[in-house]
């Protein structure tokens, strides 16, 4: 078994090891889920275009492709692989929808060293010492309490709970302490500028959860278990603002298949 184990799957034999101390030839591996995919995205039609509103108003000049874009191809469950349609396919529509968008256009010119300013200013402040928490125990606290709150199955409790948490360790972010003052390569910054960004996403995640009460795809509610179409049957809008996370909605469009009950 051993030799088995170190031929075919020795790379999870490494992380085994790496992650929890376990030899795998001897001790089972514990498995958990984790998310490895973000359904959800920049809302953008079928050109790349981002929209701006449940109405379908566009954001002037403003595109996005791949896997950072939504242009809702999977409904509320992704299967493994298909985000090829959305790189593959939707990112050639989308780089051809910006050549035909700027030709023959003037663009206003962009104060560039405004945000360059503001950029700095940003990792500046990082850089300073304002209390003595490190990033890698937060970003573990985050981990672990979206895991707990928003994972596979949710409900309102847990997910109030989780908020709250969250809401907690945004004020914790202000205490972080950068071990790593150099101006190069600094791993230690950059874990902290993602961390900030994903710690806004996970707010989004739990607010559109929350305000979603059905089950559809793979939002699975023990509280609400059903999937309620004359209700919740459209896109989830989440918006970030300075007082907080706000929700609005897109309706979905139906043109050949009509949702169905998934009996499987």
């Amino acid at each position: 078994a051993g030799k088995k184990i170190m031929s075919r799957i020795p790379f999870c034999w490494e992380e085994a090891h790496r992650l929890v101390g376990i030899d795998a030839v001897d001790q089972p591996m514990p498995v958990r889920p984790t998310a490895h995919y973000c359904m959800g995205g920049i809302p953008v039609n079928t050109n790349g275009q981002v929209q701006r509103d449940g109405e379908g108003n566009l954001v002037e000049a403003l595109f996005s492709a791949g896997e950072s874009a939504c242009v809702s191809v999977h409904g509320a469950n992704r299967l493994g692989s298909n985000s090829l349609l959305e790189c593959v396919v939707y990112g050639r529509r989308t780089g051809a929808a910006i050549s035909d968008y700027i030709k023959d256009r003037t663009f206003a010119s962009i104060d560039e060293k405004r945000y360059i300013d503001r950029a700095k200013e940003r990792i500046i402040k990082l850089m300073q010492p304002h209390g003595n928490l490190r990033i890698n125990a937060l970003r573990q606290q985050w981990q672990d309490s979206m895991s707990e709150h928003c994972g596979v199955f949710r409900n309102e409790a847990i997910m109030k709970e989780g908020l709250n948490q969250l809401q907690t360790m945004k004020e914790q972010y202000h205490a972080i302490k950068l071990d790593d003052q150099s101006k190069q390569w600094n791993q230690e910054l950059i874990e902290a500028l993602e961390l900030e960004s994903i710690m806004v996403v996970g707010e989004m995640i739990l607010t559109s959860a929350l305000n979603r009460k059905e089950s559809r795809g793979a939002h699975s509610r023990e509280d609400y278990p059903d999937r309620v179409d004359q209700e919740f049957l459209k896109h989830t809008l989440a918006y970030y603002q300075e007082d907080g996370i706000t929700i609005d909605y897109l309706p979905v469009a139906i043109d050949m298949f009509e949702p169905k009950e998934r009996k499987y």
